[in-house]
């Protein structure tokens, strides 16, 4: 019986200390956050059972493109292709070479959309993890790529599958994006130009400002399109410009949704013969 007692209770010490390398990287020390942490998830990543292979797993940026431009904001996504499925993650973005051992090591900033699905790790502020570790197959953050002069960045993302399965960040989960060149702006000469007869055109307006995808100072109450208003007119003729101040017919669209002061203007501008 004792003998049995010890058998099993050394069984549950190995148990137990595989469970804990394996999600390593997603577990955090007690105390504050100590030199090259995320240096040590990066490597802990490496640990566990690993499967090769990652077709059922990708890391994926809005548009696919080949560069960033520095200071714009991307999409990222990781998904899961059916039926496979993912628990936690790590997606970080890292300089070209660098290890992620210091913070001059990561590049751009991530921003989070879902606090449900996704948050900072609290002890390696650049990568993003997992709130809740649970059945998922897709999560997006927004990327805010670095200032001009970083050169290459690595977007890179783990995988923990049951716990125990890990695919390495390499792969389909791995994503080299290389700062765009700036060409210098042309400057275009302004074309003269006439209405040489009638034309019909259809315009479609896409509505996708939502609560969850755009939470920064979504509106109280429930967005909605505004009664829509247009008019054709003159060059001479400026609805808004760029640092400007707005009219008051302007401001109650964008406000209100009323476009009733604004046909007053636009009327007034006709017998002005602005328009």
């Amino acid at each position: 019986m004792g003998m049995y007692l010890h058998l099993l209770l050394l069984q549950g010490y190995f148990v137990s200390n595989f469970l804990c390398n394996a999600v390593a990287f997603v577990e955090e020390p007690a105390g504050g956050r100590s030199d090259g942490y995320c240096g040590r998830i990066l490597r802990a990543q490496t640990q566990g059972t690993r499967r090769e292979g990652h077709h059922e797993f990708r890391i994926r940026v809005e548009g696919d493109p080949e560069t960033y431009l520095p200071g714009s904001t991307y999409r990222v996504v990781l998904l899961a292709s059916s039926p496979a499925y993912f628990r936690g993650f790590t997606l970080i973005a890292l300089k070209e070479g660098r290890e992620g051992t210091t913070d001059e090591d990561f590049a751009g900033q991530f921003q989070i959309i879902d606090n449900d699905d996704t948050q900072f790790m609290t002890n390696c502020p650049p990568a993003v993890t997992e709130s809740t570790p649970r059945r998922r197959t897709r999560i997006q953050v927004l990327w805010t790529a670095p200032p001009s002069g970083t050169g290459c960045v690595i977007l890179k993302a783990s995988i923990v599958q049951k716990r125990v399965i890990f695919f390495q960040d390499q792969g389909s989960l791995t994503i080299r994006l290389c700062e765009k060149g700036v060409s210098p702006l042309k400057q275009v000469p302004a074309i003269e130009c006439c209405a040489c007869g009638t034309a019909k055109y259809r315009l479609t307006f896409y509505g996708n400002w939502s609560e969850k995808v755009h939470p920064k100072d979504y509106p109280k109450r429930a967005n909605h399109w505004s009664a829509l208003i247009g008019a054709s007119h003159s060059r001479s003729y400026v609805l808004w410009e760029y640092g400007g101040y707005a009219s008051e017919g302007v401001r109650q669209v964008a406000e209100l949704g009323s476009p009733i002061k604004m046909e007053e203007e636009i009327r007034q501008k006709v017998r002005m013969t602005l328009i």
